[in-house]
């Protein structure tokens, strides 16, 4: 039996859909927690409602990394897995994220029904240099199961990782209890237990190895959260009472926590029919004076475009979150990707005027509907919110955040406003309608229309007002570009090389920046939390280094610019270039950031000489 010693390391339970792999991640995440260990939580969701077992779309699972230390991102590499059968491991290994030392723990329960597919995968594996470990769940486990109508066996694997991860027994049966003790009867609780002990009892057995983690000493309250819970909670905190939305992945469970929750604090929750009610619902709710919220992903964003526009011409605020996903269309619902920037930028039809917020990690979760509620109401623009399946779904450990209660947006406290990197506005902004009041106000006018209006709200259609309804409309954005500060940076000041990101990119890019320090390459990183406008200083900081690089989980070529460094050429008319533009669904990790830093670097060097 040997001990390894890990600072860091990343685990992986691959399971067929509906058989409980993330519920058992989420047991185990929430004793590692308990424990003091940091983690960083990456959901595996099949896109397809119940396909079938054994095949391909299926595959279901968790990875977790796993550090004494805070982490920020995925990582690199997987170093062990744990799969129910050959099919859900033969998917996951396409993705080539393990590294040379990965050991497989491997079931073997279907292999004699499935020889072929199990000898294929088998001898893939060894192709790969992977080190397999097979195993059969025990007999009684096995009657169990059965009695269980197939399901406990995630139970199963939960006792083998907790003893392969070192956790106590009893700590883990603890957060069983809690998620399963007030759901089941008595019996089957009893079975499940009984699986999960029999799992620890056989990986005690025969697994020659475990992994340690040593604890971290933590300073102040913490909590286990993931992105969209934290919007939720953000939402509620930032004073916004009233939510509109429709269904779609990642952004739903924004609305699930809500409908739980909202209520308790003078909010509600509308379920609209259709996107294009669910935001033209949350417009009339601003407009009659209550702050509201919709969310969606990429195909309903494009179902809103309309009404955002309206919302500009029109000067109601609005708040829209958009959880990105892998597209065009349907897509890849429960995949990630950062394609929809020109889309909120430019989507909807004549002049874009309207301000986008990115989020890079739960705190910054947490934070955004704040600031995007006192961007809104000062300016009377459309403010969007943009994630992406990763943060959405990633869980971490932070301190609790300052609860405000916001009331007034005049009353945003400044350290939210340095957390996005800008100064307040000023306090009195030109709007296009100089004489507006919210409805039911005494003796107050108010006009709502599409059309475009002179300062009094009448629609007029000379060309000299509608000039200045363009010019008022961009002055907004305007106080915004002036009120930017410098944005996040790593690393040094100057150099050969900045490489830029904006929202779920910014842990690696963090990472990859220290790595590269660490080998004395002269790289730094940028991350960008308001994505439009951008500050005035970046062209001044854009001139301090050599070449401008930009990494994005968006389509680029040699031929195409990826979204980000098209918007970066565009502002700034340096020649910012795609260093890493792949739509694979997957996220950026650092040491892919670090490797193309390399080629990038000694491709300059070669054309040099």
């Amino acid at each position: 039996m040997s001990v390894e010693k890990r600072s860091v390391t990343r685990f992986e339970l691959l399971m067929d859909a509906g058989f409980g792999a993330q519920k058992a991640g989420d047991i185990l995440l929430q004793a590692f927690v308990g424990m003091g260990k940091y983690i960083y939580v990456e959901p595996m969701i099949p896109a397809e409602i119940s396909p079938p077992a054994r095949t391909r779309p299926a595959l279901s699972g968790v990875i977790i990394r796993l550090a004494d230390f805070d982490i920020t991102n995925i990582g690199n590499d997987t170093d062990f897995i744990l799969a129910s059968h050959e099919m859900v491991l033969d998917t996951r290994l396409d993705d080539k994220e393990y590294n040379s030392n990965c050991r497989i723990l491997l079931d073997m329960g279907d292999r004699e029904a499935n020889p072929d597919s199990y000898e294929m995968v088998l001898k893939r594996c060894t192709n790969e240099g992977l080190s397999v470990i097979p195993f059969d769940v025990d007999p009684p486990s096995q009657v169990l199961v059965k009695e269980l109508g197939g399901k406990g066996q995630n139970l199963y694997y939960l006792g083998m990782l907790s003893y392969i991860y070192n956790m106590d027994e009893e700590i883990v049966k603890r957060e069983i209890q809690k998620t399963f003790g007030k759901k089941l009867n008595e019996e089957i609780y009893a079975k499940n237990i009984t699986l999960f002990h029999n799992g620890y009892q056989l990986a005690k057995e025969k697994v020659f190895f475990t992994y340690q983690v040593e604890s971290a000493l933590r300073q102040g309250e913490k909590i286990l959260i993931d992105g969209n819970t934290a919007l939720s909670m953000g939402i509620i905190d930032a004073g916004i009472k009233f939510f509109s939305g429709y269904p779609i992945t990642p952004a739903s469970s924004i609305m699930h926590t809500l409908a739980r929750v909202f209520a308790s604090y003078g909010g509600m929750v509308h379920q609209a029919e259709d996107e294009i009610a669910a935001i033209g619902t949350a417009i009339g709710s601003y407009y009659g004076g209550v702050p509201a919220v919709t969310c969606t992903s990429g195909p309903g964003l494009s179902l809103k475009q309309e009404f955002i526009g309206y919302a500009q011409v029109a000067e109601i605020p609005i708040i829209v979150i958009d959880a990105q996903r892998s597209g065009p269309s349907t897509g890849m619902p429960t995949k990630t990707e950062q394609s929809d920037l020109p889309a909120v930028i430019f989507g909807s039809h004549g002049d874009y005027t309207k301000i986008v917020i990115s989020v890079a990690n739960v705190i910054d979760c947490f934070y955004a509907p704040h600031i995007a509620r006192y961007l809104a109401e000062k300016l009377r623009l459309p403010v969007f919110i943009m994630s992406d399946f990763q943060t959405a779904n990633s869980y971490k450990v932070i301190t609790k955040p300052q609860v405000v209660e916001m009331n007034n947006v005049d009353d945003i406290p400044d350290f939210i406003l340095e957390r996005f990197h800008m100064d307040r506005l000023p306090k009195e902004i030109e709007m296009v309608h100089t004489s507006q009041s919210v409805p039911g106000t005494e003796a107050g006018m108010c006009r709502v229309t599409g059309l475009n209006t002179d300062a009094k709200g009448h629609v007029n259609y000379y060309s000299g007002t509608n000039q200045r309804s363009h010019r008022v409309r961009n002055e907004k954005v305007h106080h915004v570009r002036r009120a930017l500060v410098k944005p996040e940076m790593f690393g040094s000041d100057s150099g050969d090389l900045l490489v830029v990101g904006w929202g779920s990119t910014r842990g690696a890019v963090e990472e990859a920046v220290s790595l590269c320090k660490k080998e004395g390459i002269k790289a730094a990183g940028m991350h960008l939390r308001i994505v439009y406008p951008l500050p005035l200083i970046l062209k001044d900081i854009f001139a301090k280094y050599k070449k401008i690089v930009t990494v994005e989980v968006a389509y680029g070529d040699a031929l195409k610019a990826s979204p980000l460094a098209m918007l970066l050429r565009c502002e700034t008319l340096f020649d910012v270039q795609p260093m890493i533009a792949e739509a694979t669904g997957r996220p950026i990790r650092p040491k892919i950031i670090v490797n193309r830093v390399k080629e990038t670097l000694s491709c300059q060097l070669s054309l040099k000489t």
